[in-house]
């Protein structure tokens, strides 16, 4: 942001929050110079605990039952894969991830390729990747992997090609102004959310099930990964520790694996774990000095800051030094929930997706102080107001999921996880996994019923819940679903054989709006259980900024349009909306919605009725000049005008007619992306009228 545009931001804050804003950033700083000067000096790893050895404190009991629940042949393809270093994150598609890898590119953006390494047991191939003063123990840290072993490259976008140096103080690292760079795919490599999977492999391996190899093989894997990471990323330097949140997902998958293994029986020698203890100390410290903490905004980010403090330190019982924190974080997890989750159980990033996200991250922090019966008692009040909390955020993703089984898709949608604990094949908008693991503490037959194929991860957040739901039984109560979730803004219809859900509220983050699309008044909609009109979704973040704006624009919502302007008008920057358009609800009762938005000046106010005979529609908007409504076809269906004026959508035996007398149909190209990193072609249904007043009728064709 440029610096008028940072003064003009402060005017619309409080001279308290203005105040406390610039007190943290000096405050930051000054820390930030002490550091830089120390770590220009001296290595970044952690020296030897004063106390002695560190060790890690496994908290999974049994897991013998959450085996047998485990898709077998998914955990085979998807270890077979690990195996060979294959990945498939953020719309990258199966890549063997290497040094001096020559990748695809991004939309003719295509980077050259790194220097191919020849790895030697000594580690002498790390001369002049790693920093002076950490080259030493990155060495002695490499040796202690097997021979043979081909390292990862954690440094590479593998989707463009685009490479940051292990040797820049991760402070320094400059992403998100080069075309086609994606700092989001080392992030995602380096959260290591497909460790659990090596973790399953092992148990079943040890079962003698069909296709596993030798159970060794899975924990030298592991083992190999972590030494591996640990040697090639010191602390604090590349680009997997300049961003906080992600430092908190990777340990918390380091831990979670951790206990997987030890669980199911699998041990390790003592320089491995003594190498493993002090790396998880060494993020709990950067954690705990790296905070994403905002006095006004504090988001996902330092949710995700809070979760993986939480992991590290609950496995890290006997450092003196780290047990205060896991108060510290305890405390910030009750406040964040409480501020970061509506009354309605909703969660304020007016995202579906991140509502999964944050979710995750609080039922699993919460779930470790409920299975530590001493700090439970303690904290009773986190108890409870996490326990309240996440029943309503489940009855908000219960309520969401569409006939189809996928998640309605409002807002940004990153494809971001907390945990992949079952590894089927990934769809971004299969929330069912959440539902498995809130059923875990709810034991519900709403959750259960809805999540069939991870009943596993309900297993597992029990064991690491140890019967939580037992001990506070009092807190155990009906979950009855609601049709609207106001604080959020969304709206759910049902009519035999449709299916719908509207959009009508805040842009969140507290009035930021980073999450938030141009999608006021729009919906999605079913019919006979089959998604037929969809959000288009997101695509992409910084490495395509026309994109990014494109994919949030009114015009790729099912909406309407004046003249070509937008709901909220987009600034320079990629992460913030404002709300201009006030979106607000005016009548929602049985089978009518009705609403309206201020965003292009004009009001535009939107009456849909659903009824079993179709859905109708009236759009109210007396500004002058071009009104275009948008219907965005899920990708499968073909749009054609008919020659009547008539309009229609095709899927196999499926159609539906779009009628309207007051304007003209035609036809446009469109794309759909359900995750990050994915679009597909899909077509779009547009219609166009000067008129104050638009009406409109979808409708099943009888055939």
């Amino acid at each position: 942001m440029s610096l008028l545009g940072k003064f003009k931001r402060a005017l619309t804050m409080p001279p308290h929050v203005v105040l406390g804003k610039v007190v943290t950033k000096v405050v930051t700083r000054r820390r930030e110079e002490r550091e830089r000067k120390r770590d220009s000096l001296h290595p970044t790893y952690a020296p030897a605990s004063p106390k002695g050895r560190r060790e890690l404190t496994p908290r999974i009991l049994d897991l013998s039952k959450a085996l047998t629940l485990l898709p077998a042949q998914a955990v085979l393809e998807k270890s077979r894969r690990i195996l060979a270093h294959e990945f498939d994150l953020l719309g990258s598609g199966w890549v063997q991830v290497k040094h001096g890898l020559r990748c695809a590119g991004l939309e003719g953006a295509l980077f050259a390729p790194g220097e191919r390494v020849n790895a030697d047991s000594e580690g002498r191939w790390l001369l002049h990747r790693i920093n002076e003063k950490n080259l030493p123990e990155s060495r002695r840290i490499w040796d202690l992997i097997e021979q043979n072993y081909e390292p990862i490259d954690w440094q590479l976008d593998f989707k463009s090609g685009y490479r940051w140096s292990e040797a820049t103080m991760s402070r320094d690292i400059a992403y998100g102004s080069v075309r086609g760079q994606d700092v989001k795919v080392p992030w995602e490599l380096a959260r290591m959310q497909h460790l659990p999977a090596l973790a399953w492999a092992y148990g079943l391996s040890q079962q003698k099930s069909a296709g596993f190899g030798d159970p060794a093989v899975y924990t030298r894997e592991f083992r190999n990964q972590i030494l591996d990471f640990i040697a090639t990323n010191p602390p604090r330097y590349g680009v997997n520790w300049s961003c906080t949140m992600d430092v908190g997902i990777r340990i918390a998958n380091w831990v979670l694996a951790y206990d997987l293994f030890r669980s199911l029986g699998a041990t390790f020698d003592p320089p491995f774990e003594e190498s493993l203890a002090r790396s998880v100390y060494e993020h709990a410290l950067h954690i705990r000095h790296h905070l994403e903490w905002d006095p006004l905004l504090r988001s996902n980010h330092y949710l995700a800051d809070i979760a993986g403090l939480i992991f590290a330190t609950f496995h890290l019982q006997g450092d003196p030094e780290t047990a205060p924190w896991i108060d510290f974080a305890a405390k910030e997890l009750e406040k964040e929930v409480e501020s970061q989750f509506h009354q309605d159980g909703s969660n304020f990033e007016a995202s579906t997706s991140y509502h999964r996200l944050s979710t995750e991250m609080a039922l699993y922090a919460s779930s470790l102080f409920w299975g530590d019966g001493p700090r439970a008692a303690k904290r009773g009040g986190l108890v409870e107001a996490l326990w309240n909390g996440l029943k309503k955020a489940g009855e908000f993703t219960r309520t969401f999921i569409r006939p189809d089984g996928r998640m309605v898709q409002t807002g940004d949608n990153d494809s971001g996880r907390f945990f992949k604990v079952v590894p089927l094949e990934e769809n971004s908008l299969d929330h069912r996994h959440l539902l498995a693991a809130l059923d875990g503490l709810f034991d519900r037959v709403e959750f259960k019923s809805a999540s069939q194929g991870f009943e596993a991860e309900g297993e597992l957040v029990r064991q690491l819940a140890r019967g939580a739901e037992i001990r506070t039984g009092g807190l155990r109560s009906k979950v009855s679903f609601s049709e609207m979730f106001p604080d959020f803004g969304l709206y759910r219809l049902i009519r035999n054989p449709w299916w719908l859900c509207v959009r009508c509220g805040s842009v969140g983050q507290k009035g930021n709006g980073g999450h938030a699309h141009n999608d006021q008044l729009s919906f999605e909609l079913c019919v006979d259980g089959k998604a037929c009109l969809v959000d288009p979704g997101t695509y992409v973040y910084t490495p395509l900024p026309g994109q990014r704006n494109k994919f949030r624009s009114t015009a790729m919502h099912n909406t309407l349009s004046l003249n070509g302007l937008e709901q909220n008008p987009f600034g320079p920057e990629l992460f913030r909306l404002k709300d201009k358009a006030r979106a607000k609800v005016i009548e929602f009762k049985d089978g009518l919605f009705i609403g309206e938005h201020k965003g292009f000046g004009p009001v535009h106010r939107r009456t849909l009725r659903l009824e079993a005979e179709g859905l109708t529609g009236l759009d109210e908007c007396r500004g002058k000049g071009i009104k275009a409504i948008y219907f965005h076809a899920a990708p499968g269906w073909e749009a054609q005008v008919l020659p009547d004026g008539r309009s229609r959508l095709t899927q196999g035996p499926n159609a539906v007619q779009l009628t309207s007398g007051d304007g003209q149909w035609s036809v446009e190209e469109g794309l759909y992306s359900s995750e990050y990193g994915k679009n597909q072609p899909a077509q779009v249904l547009v219609l166009k009228s000067e008129a104050d007043k638009i009406t409109w009728k979808i409708q099943v064709v009888v055939k």
